[in-house]
């Protein structure tokens, strides 16, 4: 593929390349200008993927899982051939420094790897002996519709393209508006080594999301995005039973113990806070920080934020931070801020609202605000934290789980055995311990409360994409 045909953009659809008479084109936010034009697919496009899909998924479906993994690592090898390329494409798209680019390309190959050699689910043998055997048996649900968020677009993407593709199911992928270009194009990039059908992706508007969640041929949606959201695909996929994974939104805390390196803890947590500009559903969105070592901690932490770049300088070991991704949570953190200064509260640093020259906002940590502000209540999804004193136990733990999300958390102490004390009571689907907020493929996430609806990743996930079977078998 020549360079200039690299950065062309279709749909892709019954094994070829798709444009249309409608474009759109998504924005750099770092400067604020357009990018390249992508097709918008159309209500007619989407019957032919859905027709294409369920032709091929009988077929698909009886592959043997070895011919299936064997797919998944060539497609492993396509990937890691154009890693630069696609690096850049996600640095454009996204915002974010080109390392952290090249860092979500790397965890994307990671997640092929892991498919393409966890191998097939097992049947659950529950009785065998000489007159009898009844065993579970887990089968692919169809075709899925997987429904992907901007803020790690390819990585997101994959680890459900990934899960569809290895348990026998056809995949039609729908990135974000504000980010398609990285996932259209691997879809791209892949179609020659798959059968038409089996993996497609169509770019849309607000519409196609809708129609896909109400279409009668699409078993499964999984989706990764906010709540609202998320609620508004559960109603809609309601009349026809689909099957649901929803990763929704988070607001997790890390609870820093008085017995902890405060130095040493203040550069993990600020990372876990403000990974990715804190466009981040996992990320510690709230910080409570025992009252004997508040001011210490607070202070190492925001020196820490102070040292990182935040002008999109790519040399030196410093941590770089880029823009919020688009305009409309651009508004939200700045509207974020807002509330803070005319509540009167703290800036430990930053509290400034940007300009709208780029959709950068410096770090901001706000000091010690109340439980009841809007920056502790609701999730801001951007490059904005507050940190707030504890005293007790029973009291933190009170005040971490008054919230209606539950996807995510941290511990940090040097007792063990009181931080998992401590994390065995946070109400959230993982909580990491004396470790910042990171995925893993293998590790399987699932939200409490109303940050989900079932689960991905890891050996578990991959249940979610299938049904169970039950054999009765009488030998005699």
């Amino acid at each position: 593929m020549k360079d200039d045909q690299f950065y062309q953009f279709y749909n892709c659809i019954e094994g070829g390349l798709h444009s249309g008479s409608q474009q759109r084109r998504a924005v750099d936010p770092s400067t604020t200008k357009e990018l390249w034009d992508v097709p918008l697919a159309t209500p007619d496009d989407l019957e032919k993927a859905v027709k294409s899909a369920t032709n091929a998924f009988p077929s698909w479906s009886s592959t043997k899982w070895e011919e299936r993994a064997s797919l998944l690592r060539k497609a492993y090898d396509v990937l890691a051939s154009k890693r630069e390329q696609m690096a850049l494409l996600l640095k454009l798209e996204t915002g974010k420094p080109l390392r952290f680019a090249r860092l979500e390309v790397e965890h994307s190959l990671g997640w092929l790897n892991y498919h393409a050699n966890l191998g097939p689910i097992s049947p659950k043998i529950l009785q065998d002996d000489e007159e009898f055997q009844l065993a579970i048996h887990r089968v692919p649900v169809g075709v899925v519709a997987a429904i992907c968020p901007w803020n790690y677009p390819l990585v997101l993407a994959m680890g459900k393209i990934c899960a569809s593709l290895s348990t026998g199911n056809c995949v039609i992928v729908k990135p974000s508006p504000f980010t398609p270009y990285s996932v259209v194009k691997f879809v791209e990039l892949v179609q020659g080594l798959f059968p038409p059908g089996v993996i497609q992706a169509l770019n849309g508007d607000d519409r196609l999301g809708p129609r896909m969640c109400q279409h009668a041929g699409i078993q499964k949606i999984s989706f990764t995005g906010s709540i609202k959201t998320g609620k508004a695909i559960m109603a809609a996929a309601a009349p026809t039973l689909k099957r649901l994974t929803l990763e929704l939104g988070g607001n997790g805390a890390s609870i820093i113990c008085p017995d902890v390196d405060i130095s040493k803890t203040a550069v993990q947590v600020a990372i876990g806070s403000f990974t990715n500009s804190g466009q981040y559903c996992l990320a510690s969105k709230r910080l409570y920080v025992h009252e004997s070592i508040y001011d210490t901690f607070l202070k190492d932490f925001v020196n820490e934020v102070k040292s990182w770049n935040t002008d999109e300088k790519e040399d030196g070991d410093s941590m770089s931070l880029g823009p919020v991704q688009n305009a409309m949570q651009y508004e939200i953190v700045r509207g974020f801020i807002r509330d803070c200064r005319d509540k009167g509260y703290h800036f430990a640093l930053g509290g400034d609202t940007g300009t709208q020259s780029s959709f950068m906002l410096k770090p901001t940590v706000v000091d010690n605000p109340p439980d009841d502000s809007a920056i502790v209540k609701e999730e801001p999804f951007g490059p904005i934290v507050p940190v707030m004193k504890w005293k007790t136990e029973e009291e933190v733990i009170r005040r971490v789980n008054d919230t209606n999300t539950g996807l995510g958390g941290a511990v940090w102490s040097s007792d063990v055995r009181k931080a998992f004390t401590l994390a065995e009571r946070v109400q959230a689907g993982a909580v990491w311990i004396n470790g910042f907020e990171r995925p893993l493929p293998h590790a399987h996430l699932a939200g409490h409360k109303e940050s989900g609806l079932g689960g991905e990743w890891g050996e578990e996930g991959l249940v979610s994409y299938t049904e169970p079977k039950t054999f009765h078998w009488y030998k005699k």
